[in-house]
Parts: C-alpha cells; sequence; structure tokens
C-alpha cells in the first residue's frame, strides 16, 4: 500500500538520470527483466530541452504489484535468457492513454485503452511504445493464482476487450475502485481485494481457453497437476521427484520436462510454494513465526527470514504487522 512517484518540478539533468534509473529498476522489479532504449522520436526530444522522462506510482495487494506508468516513447526485448532467470509470474496491463505494440513467436497485440492483456513473464518477444503511454499493470506470482482453477495453466499471451468480454471489464473497474479506496482499507479488506482479483483473473483465464487439449498440451497439464499435488504434500516432509512421478505415472525425466518446459526446477517451486503458504500464515493466523516455518519445511525461523527476505524485501514480522487480518 505505498505510493512512490518521481518529482515533476525544477528537475535538473541529475534528478532526470536519477529518475530514470529509479524507472529502469522498478521496471525488472515489478514487470520483469527487459533490454530498452528510447525511440528515436523520444531520443531526439531528449537530446533537447523538452526531455521526456518516466515516472511511476505503486500500491500492492500483499504480494500483487500494481504499478501506475507514464513512458515516454520507448522500444524493448525480451530474450529466452531473461525469461528463464526471472521468477515466473502472470502479467495484467490496462492502458489508458497511448499505445503499445507487444510482437511475440505467435502473435502482436496493439494494446489501447480499452483493452486487458494478460501474458506470462515466460513469454519473450519485443514490443515498442511509439509515443507516450500512460498504463497500469499487475504482476501476480503464480503462487497466488496456484489453488485456483485455470485448466490448462497460463496464457503466453491473452488480449481482450473490455467492451466484448464482461469479467474483463470487471477486473478493469475493480482495479480502479481498488485504487481510490486502498488508503482506506483495513488489512482484511486488502486481503480479501488480493483475493478477488485473483478469483477475477483465473475466471478470465478459464473462461477463453479450449476445452480440447492436444498432444503439445500435455506438459503444460501435467505441470499443471504436478504443483496441484505439491501444494497439497508441503507439509508432508521432503517432496521428491521419484513421489511425483509415481503419483502421476510418469516417468522422473518428465517431471523434469514439464518443470523446464517454463525454465524452472521441482526444487525452485517447491521453495515458491512453501514461500507462498508461510506468507498466508503470516497473514491469517496468530502462529509463531517459529511454527510457521516449522510447518512449511523450513529449518528455523532464520531460514525463513532469509527466505522471505529475498522474495518481499521485508522480513517476515515486519510483513506480518503490515498485513496481517489475524
Amino acid at each position: 500500500m505505498t505510493l512512490t512517484q518521481s518529482p515533476y518540478h525544477h528537475a535538473s539533468a541529475v534528478d532526470l538520470d536519477e529518475r530514470e534509473h529509479l524507472w529502469r529498476t522498478a521496471v525488472h522489479d515489478r514487470l520483469a527483466s527487459i533490454d530498452m532504449r528510447p525511440t528515436g522520436h523520444s531520443s531526439k526530444r531528449s537530446a533537447g530541452h523538452s526531455r521526456q522522462f518516466a515516472s511511476f506510482a505503486h500500491r500492492d495487494l500483499g504480494d500483487l504489484l500494481i504499478t501506475d506508468w507514464k513512458t515516454p516513447g520507448v522500444e524493448g526485448v525480451r530474450g529466452s535468457t531473461m525469461a528463464r532467470r526471472d521468477a515466473e509470474a502472470l502479467l495484467l496491463f490496462i492502458v489508458f492513454g497511448g499505445q503499445q505494440i507487444i510482437e511475440t513467436p505467435d502473435d502482436t497485440v496493439v494494446l489501447r485503452p480499452g483493452g486487458v492483456l494478460l501474458m506470462s513473464t515466460r513469454t519473450t518477444g519485443k514490443f515498442i511504445v511509439p509515443d507516450s503511454l500512460t498504463k497500469r499493470t499487475v504482476r501476480i506470482p503464480l503462487t497466488a493464482l496456484s489453488p485456483l482453477d485455470m485448466s490448462a495453466g497460463v496464457p503466453d499471451c491473452l488480449y481482450l476487450n473490455t467492451a466484448e468480454n464482461p469479467l474483463a471489464g470487471l477486473a478493469h473497474d475493480f482495479l480502479a475502485g481498488v485504487d481510490s479506496r486502498i488508503d482506506a482499507m483495513s488489512p482484511a479488506e486488502v486481503e480479501a481485494s488480493r483475493n478477488a482479483l485473483l478469483v477475477l483473473v483465473a475466471g478470465m483465464i478459464r473462461a477463453t481457453q479450449s476445452r480440447d487439449v492436444g498432444e503439445t498440451d500435455f506438459l503444460p497439464m501435467l505441470r499443471r497437476q504436478l504443483e496441484t499435488w505439491i501444494v497439497e504434500h508441503l507439509t508432508s516432509g521432503a517432496i521428491r521427484v521419484g513421489d511425483l512421478a509415481a503419483a502421476h505415472n510418469v516417468a522422473p525425466r518428465t517431471v523434469h520436462r514439464a518443470f523446464a518446459a517454463t525454465g524452472d526446477t521441482v526444487g525452485s517451486v517447491v521453495r515458491a510454494q512453501r514461500i507462498a503458504a508461510a506468507r498466508s500464515d503470516l497473514v491469517n493466523t496468530n502462529s509463531s513465526i517459529a511454527a510457521i516455518a516449522h510447518r512449511w519445511g523450513f529449518c528455523d525461523a532464520s531460514h525463513l527470514g532469509r527466505e522471505f527476505r529475498r522474495k518481499f524485501s521485508m522480513s517476515p514480522g515486519d510483513y506480518r504487522e503490515a498485513y496481517s487480518i489475524a
């Protein structure tokens, strides 16, 4: 629930350079790793007295990162190395002004006001903002969506028109409502809003997926089933590849392939799900941090603290103080 904005008034060249650095860092932390540069039009303006600059503001619903962006003309590329390096998440885009053109290996999308785009961080491609752009994004970790039914899983790139898709329109309006009311929300209301948004997003995905599953969909479907099994067995001790393979009647190599297809390993997914479960307990229970660590398979409270800081940039105690509804 933090609002951070770049200042607009009386900015020196040093201030603008620092602002650009902060903006690029925010893109990396709150969206994904992207190799960016100004468009030719933006570069020419930047060389003169009317230098353009970018800004951002953010407010979070727990682990859902909501960011508003004001962007000058910019273009960028996201390659396979970047996609493998970042933690897997789902990105939601809403444009308020301007347009952004996104090219993936399978599709080209022109994102304009009135549209909602859902995109996996595993998707590679390039984008261009021809001129200025005002948009809102939400970064949703897949661990947040895993308890919800999404059939074949997260789409690589799904564009929906709010005028034609009721759930997309609801999500658009819901985020506008969150924006105007979040400062007055209690921690319980923040958590409830987080969960409501997740249900909307999962519903958009589920409603647009085909019921027919071909051979090329086998690994994504298996991946979904494997992750569900992991979530159900987090409190049962160590989770081994052999146990996953036996439970789903496949070879251990197939288990590895199902996770490698998205750049993950069984170990990385298990760690992410343990952290997600611990986050939920911190928010929804009064259990001690040591008890939460033991329940979800961490060696002790210190081990949980190290992993939690790496994920959320704050300690479990500080996170509980900010978001607890218990």
